[in-house]
């Protein structure tokens, strides 16, 4: 399988190269992209990113917190660590979304 060599940690949704990985790791078909999906509207994509992104919720949020809660002391990491990492992530994906952080982050 050949990665994406820029964004190793994560896929990004305007790489070809990542879209290429996501799919070959998931199995699906890569059928020749027509030049009509290829040069599709930049700002429709980056409408469609910002909507995904709206879904990022308090709730949401709290739930992923414990999520990670619970694997950073799985881990052995000592509670006041797993809680400071955790409320890393979740300041950083609030930060990539554009929307201000709760007050218990």
């Amino acid at each position: 399988m050949i990665g994406c060599s820029v964004h190793t940690h994560f896929f990004d949704d305007n790489c070809m190269e990542c879209k290429k990985e996501y799919r070959e790791m998931k199995g699906i078909v890569q059928s020749t992209l027509s030049n009509e999906d290829s040069q599709c509207d930049k700002a429709t994509r980056v409408h469609s990113n910002i909507e995904k992104y709206k879904e990022f919720s308090e709730e949401r949020a709290k739930k992923l917190y414990e999520e990670l809660l619970v694997q950073y002391l799985k881990k052995g990491c000592n509670e006041i660590e797993a809680a400071e990492r955790a409320k890393s992530i979740i300041r950083k994906q609030c930060s990539m979304r554009g929307i201000s952080s709760w007050n218990w982050i």
